[in-house]
């Protein structure tokens, strides 16, 4: 199993963080005494008033620490943060590009200025054959030169959870057409794949990651839920597949692929601390973000669920 326990932040690494961190700052400095393009100005004053920079899986992994991080919808993000507590890292984003290069970029604007990493799903409004032949690559150019432009720590994915939507050679061959538009600056492309297949359909998973797809990404991320209902849960498990992806790449000779785990639930507070466990614990997680929302397999955190988020928010090892 390729998943090892790491100690709370240690001299060393607390040092090379905070190094990493007073370089960024210096370097603003420097550059920061002439007339600044509006996104680097931008950029400038978010260094200023001390807000995270260095959210770029490398960093986050070798600091001993992952990145935890919360999806909710939009209008009800604020309230969500405060019940949760600080200790957020990343914030999940849902976008589309068939409406167009802006789509969501106030929410990714959100993200960055509260020092979180935004975890931004973009899918083509249900036209998966537009996508294969590249009706969406001019749109997806604009879009990223925009996310590009902030010059943060960004992770992009195409298509979440394809399996049901998409053929795997459907799904190849459209993030062939959208992604490379995406790999500049300080953004980092994966996919988000669906977790529960890597339960007994490893064959069907393989099929949206074939090898020529691993050149495209940066890092490779699940979504992962609870099996059953809150009523009667299922023995499947969201923090086993934690465990099972670190193997699986393993097994595929990318070992030392960053992790994400854009969404996972759970119904019960054991369920939501083993998670957190799992997230922390296990080698090369970059982010994990929990669903705080009703509706599917979602349940907004409250009670001891939402206490035990919060201790995973206060592990030392939590970002």
């Amino acid at each position: 199993m390729e998943t090892i326990s790491r100690s709370p932040l240690d001299r060393r690494n607390a040092l090379r963080l905070g190094a990493l961190l007073g370089a960024a700052g210096t370097l603003t400095a420097a550059t920061t005494s002439r007339p600044l393009p509006p996104a680097a100005a931008a950029t400038a004053t978010r260094q200023r008033q001390g807000r995270p920079r260095r959210l770029g899986p490398r960093p986050v992994i070798r600091s001993g620490t992952t990145l935890i991080g919360m999806s909710a919808p939009a209008d009800a993000w604020h309230r969500r943060v405060r019940e949760v507590g600080h200790g957020l890292g990343a914030r999940r984003i849902y976008a589309d590009l068939a409406d167009g290069a802006d789509s969501q970029l106030k929410l990714v604007e959100q993200a960055h200025d509260a020092g979180l990493l935004p975890v931004i799903s973009y899918k083509v409004g249900g036209d998966a054959a537009g996508a294969v032949s590249g009706r969406y690559n001019a749109v997806a150019e604009r879009a990223a030169a925009r996310l590009a432009s902030y010059d943060l720590a960004t992770a992009v994915s195409f298509w979440h959870e394809p399996y049901g939507d998409l053929t795997g050679a459907e799904y190849a061959a459209a993030s062939k057409q959208l992604l490379p538009a995406f790999r500049r600056g300080r953004l980092k492309v994966g996919p988000i794949l669906n977790g529960w297949l890597l339960d007994n359909q490893k064959g069907v998973f393989a099929s949206y990651c074939p090898d020529d797809l691993f050149h495209l990404w940066d890092w490779f991320g699940i979504d992962t839920y609870e099996s059953g209902t809150r009523t009667s849960p299922g023995d499947r498990k969201p923090a086993e597949r934690v465990a099972a992806l670190s193997d699986y790449l393993a097994a595929r000779g990318h070992r030392r692929m960053p992790l994400g785990v854009a969404e996972y639930n759970g119904y019960s507070a054991r369920s939501i601390a083993d998670m957190g466990e799992a997230l922390l614990a296990t080698r090369n997680v970059w982010f994990g973000c929990v669903w705080n929302s009703t509706g599917g397999r979602g349940w907004t955190l409250s009670g001891d669920r939402l206490a035990a988020f919060r201790d995973t928010l206060a592990d030392p090892r939590c970002a």
